[in-house]
This record gives structure tokens, C-alpha cells and sequence, in this order.
């Protein structure tokens, strides 16, 4: 059902929460394999549990999911999640190609989780291949017998992109059957190894104790998330207080608008269904309609500071050579799911002349016009991981561009060639840019000798930063001067939740195809559903290679009960 836009009047300040029982949460990042290749799908799962009953819920709608760089102690990525019908949280996370080999931090939590401390959160290792290999801590055995599940999984491994049919059966140590949503992948176990030590959902939900500290539990400063909120307040420009102030809020994803009154108060609060690049224009006016003197202040969205935990490194276990191989072939071939098609002359009416940087250069780097890759790109941040250029999160949750982690460095921002300049924090106006807008990106890395002519000046260390130019489709104009906005209105585009995706699963009715598949992920499905006796089926083709199939079960159950299962099919 669709959410509708509404709002909230505050009264006075938020009340905490007093309370002899107060819920808490339980978090586990499910993923499809335990380590990846640079320009890798991360497909995962978050389980969302009470705390005290290990009963899936989803009181709050919406899942952070944060990307870290160990080593950095660099935020390099930050996803929203809401939760669908059935209250399954799940998507996936896109790994820039030219991503260093080593191990990062994936971390999952929600507003309410902020509550109890950082420390409760799910701190997931991810490794791609080309570093060290991540070794997790040891449970003892007693620990991980608890709430045992015993799962069954019947099928024949077939091979050359024959069909596959698995039958799953899951039941609890007395044989009764344990219904749930669970998730599942099917990997290449030829290149695709389980490390026991990697950790799995039950090793990480015994960390996540419960929180009985009565300071805690008393003054809860987060609440439970149903919805996004626009925060803020309508104010006179010199201080003096305004009587019935009105805010007008505009969609500018939909076109739609909405127009409030708010009464005695000046504070006020926004439910918007807010994908993510969708940008909201609110305006303030006195009750009469004017604007004179009227200012609306936007408040910004916070984020928890995390300590990354400190995993026991050691070096590859096993070679994954092979991995690696196999899976920059399948990127070859197919990009999530669309073919790439052989250029073609244009016969027909003279096209327009592409936008280009002011000085008519040659950029070494870009993305074209038409690019698909600008249609798939959730994020700004996501299209200029291309070039090496891995934005970041401050303190306060805004983001820019040059990150210490980043190969490149950035000196100069030009959109439409009007600059934006870096240290004034414009930088960030420019991330807000919904990528479905840009037409064409051009770059001139670090060092590059024409980056002088474009005005930039060499850092202490002698390197001189780059040079950045993004060009927007006609009529997009979703970046504004600071300067030239009024003090009455205010453009907000705050982080949104992903829009769904689904895993690509080939159908192959057609032998006669002749991309390769090299597949190292044949099967995901994050909404497992057994039926009442605990059953369930899942049908997929086999790639061209792989000749047996390492299937990994996580989850849940309805009544609490923790479901691991590993299992070698061949």
C-alpha cells in the first residue's frame, strides 16, 4: 500500500520514553557468499529480531546498512532499507571495479538499535579478494547447539545450464515442522569455500546481548522508525516568532504538493515516502501568504559513530585465484542483466552537440552519453567510484567528496562547467545529484598535465588533484546556489531507501546462447517461505562450469528458533 504524505505538529520537545519493558532489537547481515571480487553484487539479507524473544519483527520499517573500510576507518557507503509485506529487509550493494583486495566492514542497525549503543549493532566482514583473508572469533560448541533446527536438502547437481530443482525441509529437534521466511544462496563450491570461521547468524546474535542498564532504558533518545521524517522549523529571519505559520512541501520525484497549516507551533514534522534521490522543495510563508522575513530551517539527519571491530587477519587459507578469474569473466559478459549491444551509425537528423568542459579538452576518463551504467547507478557516490573517487560521511552525516581512502584526489568540481567549490562544502550539494539526471561525466585524474589550465594547484606533498566535471541532461536543474535561494525555502534530498531489486536468475529455454556463464552466485532468495509442513522448493539452471553447489540456509523461524545450515551438492 502506498504511504501517503502527512504531518506532524510538535509540541513542545519529544517526551522520553519511560518504560518497565522496553522492546530491543537483534540484527544479523545474511550475504550471499563470504567473500567477493572488486566490481562484485553484495546481495544480503538483514534478520530483524526482538531481542528477547528471537521472534522476527519489524517494528522498525527501515535498516541501515553501512559500508566501512577497515583500514581507512573510512564510511565509504550507506544504504537505507524498508522492509516489504512480509517484513523482509533485503537488496544489494554495489563494489566499485577497481576496489582494493582486503577486508571491509558491513554494518547493519536501525534508529531504535541507536538506543543501546553502538556496540549492539551487526558488524559483518567482507572480504574481497586480492588481500588477506578475515578470520572470525570461536563460539564454544555449547553455545552454538542452542535452538538447533534440523534442515534437510534433496536435489541433483546438474551441470552445462541444465535445470536444478532443491526440496527443502527444516523442522525443530522434534521433528516439527518450523515455518518461516528464510534466505537462501547457491554458490559454486568449486571456488566458492565456506570458512567455519567466518561466523554465521547464530555466532553473531549470542554477541548482541540484551541491554537491562536502567539509565538506558529510561531515556530513549531515538524512536522507533515508521516512517522518514523531514524535520525542522518556520521562524522570522530576525528572530521574532511567527503566528500561524504555513509550510508548503513539494515532491519533486511526483510533482506533488502539499500545503499545511501550523497553528501555534513553529516545529514541525514531515512523513514522506522518500526514495532514495528524491528531492523535496519546502517553502514557509506567514499566514497571509507572504514570505517576507520567513525562514525555514531544515534539520540534519544523524548517524551513529561506530568502532570497527578489530578481525583476526591471516593470509589466504586457500588460493582464490580461480574466484577471482571466474568472476571478472562473468562481468565481461553481463552487467545486471542487460546485454551490451555493438555501436551503430546514426542516420538522420544532425544530433545536438555533446556538453563538454570549457576548454574543449580531451578528458582521459568519462562516461558517455547513453552509458547504461548511469540508469543503474543508485547514487552519485556509485558513479564515481569508477574513477577511484570514494566519497565519505562526516560526523554530522554529510557527505564528500575526497575521502583518505580514496586513490584519487579531487581539486576542482564543475557542473554545466559552473564550479562548486570543495571547501565550502558544495561538494555536497553535487552528491545529491540523482544520477538519472547526469548525461555525461569527464575526468582528469591526479596528475594529469592539463589539470593546471582548469586552475588547480599542486597539494603540499606535490600532487596535483584532479579535475571533475558532470554534465546534466536538458532541463535538469537540481542543483541550486546556496546564494541565490531565499531564506523561506529550502531543498532537501536526505538519504532514501533503495528501491527493490531482484536477483537475476537465467531461464535458459535456449541452448544455443553463447555468452558464457561463469556464475559464482547461481542462486539467491531472500524470502524463503516454507509452507505449513515446512516445506519449501526452489528451481534454478546451472552455469556452464560448475559441477557442485554449496547451499547456504539462514534465518529465523516464526516461533524464534535460529536456523544454520550448510550443505554440498554434487
Amino acid at each position: 500500500m502506498k504511504r501517503l504524505l502527512y504531518l506532524i505538529i510538535y509540541i513542545g520537545a519529544l517526551l522520553p520514553v519511560v518504560a518497565q519493558d522496553v522492546p530491543q532489537e537483534r540484527i544479523y547481515l545474511q550475504t550471499d557468499k563470504p567473500y567477493y571480487a572488486a566490481g562484485d553484487t553484495v546481495w544480503f539479507r538483514a534478520h530483524l529480531l526482538d531481542a528477547a524473544t528471537n521472534v522476527p519483527v519489524n517494528r522498525s520499517r527501515f535498516v541501515y546498512i553501512e559500508l566501512h573500510d577497515q583500514q581507512a576507518d573510512t564510511l565509504m557507503q550507506r544504504l537505507m532499507i524498508r522492509s516489504d509485506e512480509d517484513g523482509v529487509f533485503a537488496n544489494a550493494l554495489l563494489l566499485p571495479k577497481n576496489l582494493r583486495g582486503g577486508v571491509y566492514t558491513l554494518v547493519a542497525y536501525t534508529q531504535w538499535m541507536r538506543n543501546f549503543g553502538a556496540a549492539r549493532f551487526c558488524y559483518h566482514p567482507l572480504t574481497v579478494a586480492g588481500g588477506q583473508r578475515v578470520r572470525g572469533h570461536r563460539i564454544p560448541d555449547r553455545l552454538l547447539s542452542q535452538n538447533a533446527a534440523k534442515v534437510s536438502i534433496s536435489g541433483d547437481a546438474a551441470t552445462e545450464r541444465a535445470p536444478m530443482t532443491l526440496g527443502i525441509d527444516i523442522r525443530n529437534e522434534n521433528g516439527q515442522p518450523l515455518t518461516g521466511i528464510y534466505a537462501l544462496s547457491v554458490t559454486d563450491y568449486d571456488v566458492v569455500r565456506p570458512d567455519s570461521l567466518f561466523g554465521d547468524i547464530r555466532q553473531s546474535l549470542l554477541r548482541q546481548q540484551l541491554s537491562h542498564h536502567t539509565d538506558t532504558l529510561r531515556n530513549i533518545t531515538f524512536p522507533i522508525q515508521t516512517a522518514q521524517l523531514i524535520t525542522g522549523r518556520v521562524k522570522g529571519s530576525l528572530g521574532q516568532r511567527i503566528k500561524n505559520p504555513h509550510l508548503l512541501v513539494i515532491n519533486g520525484r511526483t510533482g506533488r504538493r502539499w500545503e499545511f497549516e501550523l497553528g501555534d507551533s513553529t516545529r514541525f514534522a514531515v512523513a514522506v515516502d522518500n526514495p532514495n534521490g528524491t528531492t523535496f522543495q519546502l517553502e514557509g510563508t506567514r499566514r497571509s501568504g507572504k514570505t517576507t522575513l520567513v525562514e525555514v530551517q531544515i534539520d540534519s539527519l544523524t548517524f551513529p559513530k561506530v568502532t570497527l571491530p578489530h578481525y583476526q587477519l591471516t593470509q589466504e587459507a586457500a588460493d582464490l585465484s580461480a574466484f577471482v578469474t571466474q568472476s571478472q569473466t562473468q562481468q565481461m559478459y553481463t552487467r545486471a542483466g542487460y546485454i551490451e549491444l555493438p555501436e551503430v551509425e546514426k542516420v538522420g537528423r544532425k544530433q545536438k552537440p555533446q556538453k563538454q568542459n570549457f576548454l574543449n579538452m580531451e578528458a582521459p576518463r568519462g562516461i558517455k552519453a547513453g552509458d547504461p551504467w548511469i540508469e543503474r547507478a543508485a547514487r552519485m557516490s556509485a558513479l564515481l567510484h569508477r574513477f577511484g573517487i570514494y566519497p565519505f560521511f562526516d560526523a554530522a552525516g554529510r557527505e564528500h567528496i575526497n575521502s583518505t581512502a580514496s586513490p584519487q584526489y579531487v581539486g576542482k568540481i564543475y557542473v554545466d562547467n559552473m564550479e562548486y567549490n570543495i571547501e565550502d562544502e558544495e561538494d555536497g550539494d553535487v552528491l545529491n545529484i540523482p544520477p538519472q539526471n547526469v548525461r555525461s561525466i569527464e575526468y582528469f585524474p591526479t596528475n594529469h598535465a592539463a589539470n593546471s589550465m582548469f586552475g588547480v594547484r599542486p597539494l603540499q606533498n606535490g600532487t596535483v588533484p584532479g579535475v571533475l566535471f558532470i554534465f546534466l541532461k536538458d532541463g535538469s536543474d537540481v542543483v541550486h546556489s546556496k546564494a541565490a535561494r531565499p531564506l523561506s525555502m529550502a531543498t532537501v534530498q536526505q538519504l532514501g531507501y533503495e528501491q527493490p531489486v531482484d536477483f537475476y536468475s537465467p531461464q535458459y529455454t535456449d541452448k544455443e546462447t553463447t555468452r558464457p556463464d561463469h556464475r559464482t552466485t547461481l542462486y539467491w532468495e531472500p524470502r524463503l517461505t516454507t509452507d505449513a509442513g515446512g516445506h519449501a522448493t526452489v528451481r534454478f539452471y546451472a552455469s556452464d562450469i560448475s559441477k557442485r553447489y554449496l547451499v547456504t540456509l539462514e534465518g529465523v523461524s516464526d516461533d524464534g528458533t535460529v536456523v544454520h545450515h550448510w550443505q554440498i551438492i554434487e
